[in-house]
């Protein structure tokens, strides 16, 4: 009878940690845009101090480091207190491991990304990963909520799965070239919009130019399939108004892409378009997790499948 409220309170628990890493996702590009990513030279040290003397970068660049510190120490009681517990130990052990996992990726690629100079591949990598990591602890939280309610659950429709599949691939390919955009310095190799460089649309395919601009194709093509998606599963119950958020947020993602290109990269700008793209990365993720972990009567598959025309 004590499973089912130490579930819950753990997903809560998971869910902060979520808001935490967010935070820390946000602080990274902000780090970046200020051009502080090596404003400490070595790791973990800064300057060979655990507290280093401060300025504007240094300050950016040492709370990047506590916050992504405290992250891990956070996720380590909570993952411990998951495993202890055989009743969220099976249902969640695994989820705890994946995001272990994503998480000793993600401190090495820190410290890569130092020893490397800003490398593309590193700084890039670093972005994936820290996203990945965020996108499994909601789903841990998900999952530990789900066992605190008890209920019976079950895999959407095949073509509801396929369309959300869709959009997370699309969104991940986005992310690469975005952090690539942003690692290799092409934010404003089209420095105007809707064209590209002195009017023209399409100027080159190469370099940080075709960069930029595969950025941008990719991005509309993003926001058309998260419209469509949005509407081919509007009645599906949880999977539903998580796609019409996703629509939403794609839509404001990229009106806020012209505006960092049109006003030039300001700061403010980078920071909320990164806000905007990770939490667009939590509401795929969320609604991939519904898609498998559906409630009756909300388009799953069994029910799909005996519909008229259907196999039972």
């Amino acid at each position: 009878m004590q499973t089912l409220p130490r579930s819950t309170a753990l997903a809560w628990g998971v869910a902060s940690l979520v808001v935490i890493t967010s935070s820390l996702v946000v602080l990274g590009a902000l780090v970046r845009a200020h051009g502080a990513g090596l404003a400490c030279p070595d790791w973990p040290l800064c300057f060979g101090q655990a507290i280093p003397e401060f300025d504007l970068k240094v300050a950016f660049e040492w709370s990047h480091r506590v916050l992504a510190g405290s992250v891990g120490l956070i996720f380590l009681g909570l993952g411990g207190a998951i495993l202890w517990q055989p009743a969220t130990r099976g249902p969640a052990g695994k989820l705890v491991v994946l995001s272990a996992v994503l998480l000793a990726v993600q401190v090495l690629l820190g410290a890569l990304t130092v020893w490397e100079l800003l490398a593309r591949w590193s700084v890039t990598s670093h972005l994936l990963v820290g996203n990945a990591f965020n996108a499994s602890l909601l789903v841990l939280a998900l999952r530990l909520s789900d066992l605190g309610k008890g209920k019976i659950l079950r895999p959407v429709a095949r073509g509801v799965r396929q369309a959300v599949w869709g959009i997370a691939i699309l969104l991940l390919v986005q992310l690469i070239l975005g952090g690539l955009v942003s690692s290799g310095y092409a934010g404003l190799a089209c420095p105007e919009w809707p064209t590209c460089n002195g009017g023209r649309w399409f100027p080159s395919w190469r370099g940080s130019v075709g960069m930029h601009l595969f950025h941008r194709m990719t991005g509309y093509t993003l926001v058309v399939a998260l419209v469509a998606t949005a509407w081919r599963v509007r009645n599906v119950k949880r999977v539903g108004p998580l796609a019409m958020l996703a629509a939403l947020l794609g839509l404001t993602q990229m009106l806020v892409g012209i505006f960092n290109v049109v006003l030039g990269l300001p700061v403010e700008v980078t920071g909320l378009h990164s806000a905007l793209a990770a939490g667009l990365v939590l509401t795929i993720a969320a609604a991939l997790y519904g898609c498998y972990n559906a409630e009756p009567g909300c388009e799953t598959e069994r029910e799909h499948n005996t519909e008229p025309g259907g196999t039972k």
